[in-house]
Parts: structure tokens; sequence; C-alpha cells
């Protein structure tokens, strides 16, 4: 938006609930895809290293960066999700948008669920001087999981920035 009167011209930034929600939304979509992502490649390193010690040390920061980070940075993008979809007057029926709601199923299920089941189940394999056959099974099962997680995720956000109508 432009004010002067001719003579001058100032550019002033108009900010909108809608911008704003938006904002915080793709933010928290970065810090919690984007985390799970990098999670999910390093643990797979860390793994193939073979330092049980290491190992267990890393996947309790990264179930912290679960429950501190991801899970509550998918509330905020459920929340102004849902209130951007109202204001916009989008319809909650929009098929990219009850992608996006799937999304947040999917993450509960596969997420919070699977893998948190998953990376408790490598952590005490690793955290005791058990089977490495073992320890190579419940990691190949968390990396299986991880993958189908991000590729699920990745297919939301793909929806979200594309918008398809079907």
């Amino acid at each position: 938006m432009r004010y002067g009167n001719g003579n001058y011209n100032v550019e002033v930034l108009v900010v909108n609930a809608y911008g704003v929600l938006k904002f915080l939304h793709v933010l928290s979509v970065i810090a919690w895809i984007g985390g799970v992502v990098a999670l999910t490649v390093l643990t797979r390193r860390i793994v193939r290293e073979r330092n049980r010690e290491i190992l267990v040390a890393w996947l309790r920061q990264a179930a912290s960066y679960g429950q501190m980070v991801a899970g509550p940075a998918s509330g905020v993008v459920l929340l102004t999700g849902a209130i951007m979809v109202w204001i916009a007057k989008l319809g909650f029926g929009t098929p990219w948008v009850v992608w996006g709601f799937a999304g947040i199923v999917l993450h509960i299920l596969l997420g919070a669920v699977l893998v948190r089941k998953r990376t408790i189940e490598l952590t005490e394999l690793a955290s005791g001087a058990g089977d490495d056959a073992a320890l190579s099974d419940a990691s190949r099962k968390l990396w299986l999981v991880q993958l189908i997680y991000v590729t699920l995720m990745a297919s939301v956000v793909a929806a979200m920035v594309l918008k398809p109508t079907f």
C-alpha cells in the first residue's frame, strides 16, 4: 500500500490475521517436518556407526525433540490450518484440505505411535549387551516406519503447495 502526496511515497507493510497465521503455519511445518527428516537421516547414520552408547544418547534426544518440538509444532499446524480454512471460506471438504487433516491423523498413528514404539524398542536393545541381529532388525523396522512417515508428510506438504483438485 502506498501513501503520499506526490512529493514522496511511503510503503506501508500491511499484515493481516491470515498472513500471521500462514507464517506460523509454515514455520511450524519447517520445525516439525524438517526436524523429523533430519532426525531420520541422522538416526540411520548413527545406527551404522555401531556404537551403542552414542545410539542410546541420540535416540533419547530424538524422542525429546518429538515430544518438545514436533508434537507441539504439529498442533500449531493443525490449529492455524483450520483457522485459515475458516477465514478463507475454503470449506473443509476441499481435497487438499482433507489431505492436510488426514496428514495430522497419519502423523499421530505413525509418528506418535509407531515411530515412538520402534524408537523405544531400539533404545532398549541398544542399552543392553544383547544380540546384534535383534538390534539390526529393530533399526531396520524403525527406518522403514520413518521412511513411510516422511514420505506421507512430504505428500501432505506437496498437496498444500500444489493444491490439487479432483
